[in-house]
């Protein structure tokens, strides 16, 4: 069997070695061309299309109130999260290398929370590009100065080969419109590539636009409506036969009479409530043309509406509920709509909570590995030091706490036997999230140790011994007695 099972593999391999004649190499091509360093797309919506993208996408990010605050509140989570760099063993110059690259974040211009949330845009945008400029450090070492972000609405040009490989990226100055080659080597670059294999990735901000931009015309539309909103269509009444005749008599001139029409057609045409909305008209009726004159209930000057049953406000605030909902799934934080209307459970809203924090957590994941190769790597390039001593940048890991079930939990160790030491770290952490002071770390240590070593007991002594003697004799003698 152990025969036939080898020659049936060999026979497998031969095909293989036939079909691919080469297969240390790369074959396939990535499907988004570059003429002349510029990204060809298929984007028919013109708003959509080359830099005007970004205007549109700064648009909605600042007159959408749901795109605002989730792209806010994802941000301050990204941003939340610690890091740190892992030494890859126990030894004393893996614990050097390691402390090297957390100094060298800890001592830049721009704090390394900041950099980190502002890489972060690049799920809304499709990708992030940031600049890292290096300087001596006073042990002769090289550091970073600073990691600044170049903002995706300046980058012109991809210097990309048809395998996807960057090789240059270029920026136009918004100052003075001159074009800046970016080499790769000094860039951290980060793409959502999830859905496109283009250098410019495929964001948020481009599966929510459509929904955005309705809801800014809905808000629009909803806005005029209730400020022209009188429940009906004005109607005004003027007698402009008899000013006309009176103008014909030259007992009233043209211009007297429009000005004696322009306050009615003026609020016909722009009949805007506010506190000041309001008309004052003659109040003079008709009458009969015979000698008599009876007054006719018909006035000379009137106001009425065609009256409406309904609105359409009602509809366009339904439309914009249900298109800021799905905004809000897009982007994953429904959370922030629930109770809203009175619908959504707590339970739903932990459970969307926590999905929320797993996106972060997986964003934070990407990021790791953007900086651990454009950021340590370089670093070690520019030192030159041993690459088995590089260290791993880890994030904190954001997820949802529950203090409630936490303290329960552990309420419920307690009961089966495992009972918390006062010394245990994670008396610390329920402190931390109830808000409280952490226990100092000398008092921690010092009662490790209390519990760790016995206490110190004087050994007897001869003297102490032979008095203890007399005593149990003494005793010994009063018993016998």
């Amino acid at each position: 069997m152990t025969n036939q099972f080898s020659e049936a593999l060999d026979m497998l391999q031969k095909r293989v070695d036939n079909k691919v004649p080469n297969q240390s190499g790369t074959i396939g091509v990535t499907s988004v061309p570059t003429y002349g360093g510029y990204i060809t797309s298929a984007e028919k919506n013109a708003d959509l299309s080359g830099s005007q993208k970004y205007v549109t996408y700064s648009e909605i990010l600042a007159n959408v109130g749901i795109i605002a605050a989730g792209v806010r509140y994802f941000l301050n989570l990204v941003a939340k999260a610690k890091w740190s760099a892992s030494p890859v063993d126990d030894t004393e110059e893996a614990q050097e290398a390691a402390d090297f690259v957390q100094d060298v974040m800890g001592n830049m211009d721009t704090p390394w929370p900041r950099v980190v949330r502002r890489a972060a845009m690049y799920r809304f945008y499709g990708y992030s590009i940031q600049e890292w400029t290096a300087k001596t450090r006073e042990d002769g070492k090289i550091g970073m100065l600073d990691i600044e972000p170049r903002a995706q609405s300046t980058i012109s040009r991809w210097d990309v080969n048809q395998h996807g490989d960057i090789k240059t990226i270029y920026q136009q100055s918004p100052h003075d419109y001159r074009e800046i080659a970016l080499p790769r080597e000094k860039l951290i670059y980060v793409v959502d590539d999830s859905l496109s294999d283009s250098p410019e990735g495929l964001g948020l901000f481009r599966h929510i636009t459509p929904h955005a931009k309705r809801v800014m015309r809905y808000e629009q539309l909803e806005g005029i409506g209730y400020e022209t909103d009188l429940r009906g269509v004005p109607i005004g009444r003027a007698p402009k036969a008899l000013l006309q005749a009176e103008v014909d008599k030259n007992t009233m001139t043209k211009d007297d009479m429009d000005a004696a029409l322009l306050s009615l057609e003026t609020f016909i045409q722009n009949h805007i409530r506010s506190a000041d909305t309001g008309l004052v008209l003659d109040s003079l009726t008709y009458a009969s043309q015979d000698e008599r004159g009876i007054p006719s209930p018909v006035k000379q000057w009137d106001l009425e509406l065609v009256k409406s049953s309904s609105s359409s406000l009602k509809e366009l605030g339904s439309a914009i509920d249900r298109l800021t909902h799905t905004i809000a799934m897009i982007m994953g934080v429904e959370q922030l709509l629930l109770g809203r209307d009175s619908r959504g459970s707590h339970a739903l809203s932990v459970d969307k909570t926590h999905n929320f924090y797993l996106v972060v957590d997986s964003t934070l994941t990407e990021l790791t590995e953007a900086y651990q190769k454009d950021f340590v790597e370089t670093l070690w390039q520019l030192n030159g030091f041993d690459d088995k001593l590089k260290p791993t940048l880890t994030p904190e890991t954001i997820r949802f706490q529950n203090i409630t079930e936490i303290t329960s939990a552990l309420a419920d160790l307690s009961k089966a036997g495992a009972k918390l030491s006062p010394a245990d770290p994670v008396i610390n952490e329920i402190r931390e999230l109830l808000g409280l002071v952490r226990v100092p770390e000398e008092l921690i240590n010092q009662m490790i140790t209390d519990i760790t070593e016995p206490p110190n007991v004087q050994p007897d002594t001869d003297e102490n011994s032979e008095d203890n003697d007399e005593e149990e004799s003494d005793v010994t003698d009063s018993r016998d007695e």
